[in-house]
């Protein structure tokens, strides 16, 4: 008898776990689909006012349209909206709107109503602005710079990008250098890449603060630099290789900056760099260095440098002088002369090498 009630019980129990587990997902469906509904009616919501703004040729929003949207639900439906056909008309919303908007939005204490509203400024189509709603969206985006959320700051930088401001994207450089904000070195220099206006005015506002920029932003310009092909400052980097206040990081920026334009004078500072630091704790820079001198074919003092930093203790500094050795094409007796020599890490180097150009090792 024992064991029949036994046995029940457990039936029972299973029983109520199944039933529990239908339940909740009964609740999570429709609660679900309440939402979704929600959303739906938001979107279609706004999709009236747009055809509204459409019919009357203005798209000016009435008052009650600007007071009345849930926050939240609006940037959903917004955002939604701006990735369809009516994209443009949402550019419009957003340049007529732009006081309205911001006072709205900002007023907000959810970070990440902020953070997303400025995600929508920096996908839509904003080159219609004027000075004085651009100004808007810059003081809008700017008080994102502060927080502590990277979302927030890095939607704030992508809208700056967006707005074509090149004197707010150096201002929000030096921004996050003063509040010791950590921000992503390769976003900072991708977004500057990005830059929706004139890029060159862009890297003269960035060089005007400088000096102001910690290590780390400084390191961010310089690789915008390399990517975009500015080489009207060299001269000045090079200058800074002299300095001991530089991180080793942005020594290697500034070396992969400057070996974009193969001279005479940076050869010689590429040489330089492979011999001192070639075989040192701090390899780093020679490494770089090694890659540059690939530019110098029939330069026997990079040839030479170049089987001294094959020599090196570090595996980059080795497989990159290789690389650049045979690109190089020296004599054949300077491969035998490693390939034959007492360094067995250089020869596997070089042999390395030679495999993946398509020669025949020896």
């Amino acid at each position: 008898m024992t064991e029949i009630l036994k046995t029940n019980y457990q039936i029972i129990g299973i029983c109520a776990l199944v039933l529990a587990v239908l339940i909740v997902r009964i609740v999570v469906y429709l609660r679900n689909g309440k939402r979704e509904r929600a959303q739906e009616n938001r979107r279609m919501g706004w999709e009236s006012v747009i055809t509204r703004c459409g019919n009357a040729g203005s798209f000016v929003l009435k008052g009650r349209e600007i007071a009345r949207f849930s926050v939240s639900g609006w940037l959903r439906a917004f955002g939604e909206l701006s990735e369809t056909t009516q994209k443009k008309a949402c550019a419009a919303i957003l340049r007529d709107n732009s006081r309205r908007l911001t006072a709205r939005v900002g007023g907000r204490a959810d970070n990440a109503e902020k953070g997303y509203f400025a995600y929508v400024l920096s996908v839509a189509d904003l080159s219609g602005l004027t000075d004085e709603q651009k100004a808007d969206y810059v003081g809008f985006v700017r008080r994102l710079l502060s927080g502590s959320s990277v979302y927030c700051r890095e939607n704030a930088l992508k809208a700056l990008y967006n707005l074509g401001d090149a004197r707010a994207v150096a201002d929000a450089v030096e921004t996050l250098s003063d509040d010791a904000r950590l921000h992503n070195e390769k976003l900072l220099s991708d977004g500057m890449n990005t830059f929706s206006g004139d890029r060159a005015e862009l890297a003269r506002a960035l060089m005007e603060r400088f000096d102001r920029y910690d290590d780390h932003s400084q390191s961010a310009v310089i690789t915008f630099f390399t990517v975009a092909g500015f080489h009207e400052w060299d001269t000045l980097f090079k200058k800074r290789l002299e300095s001991g206040d530089i991180s080793t990081d942005q020594r290697c920026d500034i070396l992969r900056l400057i070996l974009k334009v193969p001279s005479e004078e940076t050869k010689q500072i590429l040489i330089r760099t492979l011999m001192d630091k070639g075989k040192a704790e701090d390899w780093q820079t020679a490494a770089v260095a090694a890659t540059g001198l690939d530019e110098y074919p029939g330069d026997d003092e990079a040839v030479e440098a170049l089987k001294y930093g094959i020599t090196s203790p570090a595996w980059n500094v080795r497989m990159n002088c290789a690389s650049s050795l045979v690109k190089l094409d020296p004599p054949a007796k300077v491969f035998d002369e490693i390939l034959g020599g007492s360094d067995a890490f250089a020869a596997d180097a070089l042999r390395f090498a030679l495999n993946s150009k398509g020669s025949v090792s020896v």
